[in-house]
């Protein structure tokens, strides 16, 4: 009763600030007489489309990511949250007679981003915006936090710096990501970014060598029409050369759209880990894009490298980032072989389940299930039971899972099944099930199918008072329509 006190207090507030703002309209304004005539506006400067794009992702990022920074540990907020919102849900079921089928099983995996993480994405997309400053000062607090991407920040911190023609500072800087990570792959940008720093050292700033990111972007689009035995070395000058991420990400996609074995070797290169970490994830993209282009043998060539990568890193991102392209490779072996390795990060895992969604078919599902000994997993197998309309699946899951929240999860999805499909299964287990909390999930899938006749069926046999009294109150509602209903009704008054 406490959650519908809450309901109507909530209802109350809505209702009388809706109020309170039609009390306050504003009267008509009169018009304003017409502006004399002014002077043509100056045409705006051609801004290129793909940048107009990157500078619009950009500012998207970076609004989700300063909201993310303000939480200090969004993983543990955002479980006790939804900790809450189970609680919730299943108190409005009991008080209002809802039936909520809210999924909550892959809530978390939106929110693996950390403060810290945030801060570094949040400062690389500065960067890539030209604001310095800013970014610096983000990378500072990835620096003091001394948690992930410390030796990554430390790199662009240099070459922020660098930019803004603070010599001494970048050098100090590479110094610290030379002496605290002498083994970060950041070490081989870095002495290129050195050099660049001391030749450049006591000279002013010149603003044309600041800003000439659009100008060396469109430079290399323009490259993928010209001869690659050209082409390709001075697209790897400028990933080894002292650039800034969006340059260098175009310089990838660039060699991805090109045929040649060397590109695409270069390519693999940066997926393998081989070259700055931040272009990892997009080389290991790329070369999934790619493979449409390539003969069959390739294509097979291109899923096993893909596996090399996932089985060598550590990185969470970078696996899921391998995951994503053997689904987009529509590579279901492999993935199924993630679902199976135990040993795998659970996200990881229900990465490649998702990845696997569309592709297998029940029965194939059910062998993944039978060996699966993680609740996580097995709820999001449940789920995918019901996408595929499984009934048979799930009526075995609930006659032979011991886990009462599984089985929950699995009457539920059968509850959203059409009555003359599930209903009589429905009924059918409530005659044998002792768990008082998956006999209310039954009633309240029972009348989410609006099926009077199975929750007479149940009733007639329901001794326990509490129960019984729910499932009356479930038919009242449905008298007015339901012959069935109002019948019954009709007899507990005689």
């Amino acid at each position: 009763m406490r959650t519908r006190a809450i309901f109507m207090l909530m209802l109350a507030v809505v209702t009388g600030a809706a109020s309170v703002a039609a009390a306050q309209v504003a009267p008509p304004v009169p018009p304003t007489p017409p502006a004399p005539p002014s002077a043509p506006a100056p045409p705006a400067p051609m801004v290129l489309p793909r940048i107009a794009v990157e500078m619009a992702l950009d500012e998207a990022r970076l609004a989700s990511l300063d909201a993310l920074r303000v939480l200090p540990d969004v993983q543990v907020i955002t479980r006790d949250a939804l900790d809450r919102a189970r609680i919730a849900r299943d108190d409005m079921r009991r008080d209002f007679n809802f039936d909520f089928n809210f999924d909550f099983q892959n809530d978390m995996q939106m929110f693996r981003t950390t403060e810290s993480g945030g801060n570094y994405e949040s400062g690389k997309n500065y960067l890539n915006r030209r604001q310095y400053d800013q970014a610096i000062a983000r990378f500072d607090r990835v620096i003091a936090a001394k948690g992930a991407n410390v030796d990554g920040s430390l790199y662009w911190k240099s070459f922020a710096q660098f930019k803004l023609g603070k010599s001494d500072d970048a050098l100090a800087t590479i110094a610290m990501l030379r002496k605290d990570h002498p083994q970060s792959p950041y070490n081989s940008d870095a002495k290129a970014l050195e050099a660049d720093v001391r030749k450049r050292a006591g000279q002013p700033v010149n603003p044309a060598d600041v800003d000439d990111d659009e100008l060396k972007i469109l430079a290399i689009q323009g490259l993928m029409n010209t001869d690659s035995a050209r082409a390709i070395p001075l697209l790897e000058g400028v990933l080894n050369g002292t650039n800034s991420l969006s340059v260098k990400k175009n310089a990838l996609y660039t060699l991805a759209g090109s045929k040649d074995p060397k590109a695409r070797q270069i390519l693999l290169g940066y997926a393998k880990g081989g070259g700055n970490p931040d272009l990892q994830i997009e080389a290991i993209r790329y070369l999934a894009a790619s493979r449409d282009r390539q003969s069959p043998n390739d294509k097979t060539t291109t899923s096993t490298e893909l596996m090399q990568i996932y089985s060598a890193t550590q990185s969470v991102e970078v696996k899921l980032a391998v995951i994503r392209a053997l689904q987009s490779s529509g590579a279901n072996v492999a993935l199924t072989n993630i679902v199976n390795s135990s040993n795998s990060p659970v996200v990881v895992r229900q990465q490649a389940l998702s990845g696997l969604s569309g592709q297998i078919n029940p029965d194939e599902l059910w062998s993944l299930y039978q060996k699966e000994t993680n609740k996580e997993l097995k709820m999001q197998m449940v789920s995918l039971f019901g996408s595929m309309d499984a009934a048979d699946h799930l009526n075995r899951i609930i006659t032979t899972e011991k886990d009462p929240e599984i089985r929950r999860r699995a009457v539920r999805s059968l509850g959203n099944r059409k009555a003359e499909k599930s209903g009589q299964m429905l009924v059918n287990m409530y005659a044998g099930e002792q768990d008082l909390e998956t006999r209310r999930t039954i009633i309240n899938s029972l009348a989410s199918q609006n099926n009077a006749e199975g929750l007479v069926a149940i009733a007639r046999k329901e001794t326990t008072l509490e129960l019984k009294k729910d499932i009356v109150r479930k038919l009242s509602d449905m008298a007015p329509k339901s012959k069935v209903a109002a019948d019954y009704l009709m007899e507990i008054i005689k």
